[in-house]
């Protein structure tokens, strides 16, 4: 787990030329992945749509409000975010403290609640640890299903509210990197390559998130704990022999 994490070993191992495979192909795959969570929760979306029309505001605010936290560390942070936080080593940290968060959530998981009973604090606990996610290595959908655990959330609820917050953060960082002159020229200069990137990350994204759906009904998180932590040693060994 952790897509941010995978995508800057791979450009590392494989030395991709930066102007092509850069953030600016970052974004066109998350952005695939967006769009797949959107279709994958598509009635859930609608629902909310309608509660709006209605004048049912409590989930759609809370989905706001949870996505506050993040948006605003991704504008304050963008900068470090982007040179000092994309090296193998912060990626290897990443991956062994997701694990330990991981590991903690599931220990104290009570999951005594459904998704109707979010409220304010919830919604502000995961938001935050959404920000958190911005370190490559974290998972965002980790450490927010974890998150949802810590508030006594059955897991299935946690990982269906984690991927509702998880989806505006994510078309808001493709947004406004599409926005920036700068990055947009670097979408018009490969567009085949941000094209075939965004396809596949979209099929790749829409068989994921409904197989982690599905997994994490009845399996934990700590399932994906020993890949993680073997990743880890693997890139600090790597690392250490001059590979990366």
């Amino acid at each position: 787990m952790s897509s941010t994490a995978h995508l800057i070993l791979v450009t590392d191992i494989l030395k991709l030329d930066p102007a092509r495979f850069g953030l600016s192909f970052d974004v066109a795959l998350h952005l695939g992945t967006a769009l797949a969570v959107l279709l994958y929760f598509a009635r859930t979306w609608v629902e909310l749509a309608l509660d709006l029309v209605r004048g049912r505001w409590r989930v759609p605010a809370l989905i706001v409000l949870g996505t506050a936290p993040p948006a605003i560390a991704g504008v304050l942070l963008q900068s470090m975010v982007e040179r000092e936080l994309r090296g193998p080593l912060v990626v290897a940290v990443g991956l062994v403290a997701g694990s330990v968060v991981f590991v903690a959530a599931e220990a104290v998981a009570r999951q005594r609640r459904v998704m109707g009973d979010v409220g304010v604090v919830d919604a502000l606990v995961i938001g935050v640890a959404q920000a958190i996610a911005l370190v490559p290595g974290i998972s965002r959908s980790g450490i927010t299903i974890s998150a949802g655990l810590v508030r006594e959330f059955r897991r299935e609820d946690a990982t269906r509210f984690a991927f509702l917050l998880a989806t505006p953060v994510i078309l808001g960082a493709g947004a406004k990197t599409l926005l920036d002159a700068r990055k947009a020229a670097e979408l018009l200069a490969t567009p085949d390559v941000l094209a075939v990137g965004f396809v596949l990350a979209f099929l790749s994204g829409l068989a994921a998130v409904a197989f982690m759906v599905r997994f994490l009904r009845g399996h934990s998180l700590n399932w994906f704990v020993a890949y993680r932590l073997v990743l880890a040693a693997a890139i600090v060994a790597a690392v250490a022999t001059g590979v990366l």
